[in-house]
């Protein structure tokens, strides 16, 4: 795998190597644009060692108060064992979430158990857990 991203990055940069030569040497008559700078240095520098060089700005995943994320709003305690019901970590995304329930549906529909009444009991009980857990953390998101 490792070889197969490396062949990537070095098509990456032979295909933008040109573009980024002439804007570099002024040739074109434009300036280099700052963010597209930045961002192919931290591309470099990704390839180069498998970190982001990334550790400060909107971008970091960092608010400036409290150090939470500032993209994700803060979850609600009361619905750690929500997210245990549906299998996700706590605190996971809708998308995340969504494809669970639709997994655990799918696997504890009561209709899957047409010829026995004790497995369909108990496959619309847990189908009731994940409807409600999956409605509660869909309404606070």
């Amino acid at each position: 795998m490792e070889g197969f991203i490396d062949r990537l990055a070095e098509l990456l940069k032979s295909l933008f190597a040109s573009d980024q030569g002439s804007q570099r040497s002024g040739s074109s008559g434009r300036s280099v644009d700052p963010d597209v700078q930045a961002a192919w240095e931290e591309l470099d520098e990704y390839m180069r060692t498998g970190a982001s060089g990334r550790t400060e700005g909107p971008a970091s995943g960092r608010s400036e108060a409290g150090g939470r994320s500032a993209g994700r709003p803060r979850v609600d305690e009361s619905l750690r064992q929500d997210y245990a019901n549906l299998e996700v970590p706590f605190g996971a995304d809708m998308e995340e979430v969504r494809a669970s329930y639709k997994r655990m549906m799918l696997m504890y529909h009561p209709d899957r158990y047409p010829g026995d009444p004790e497995k369909q009991r108990l496959a619309l009980e847990i189908a009731k857990k994940i409807n409600q857990s999956f409605e509660r953390i869909r309404r606070s998101s």
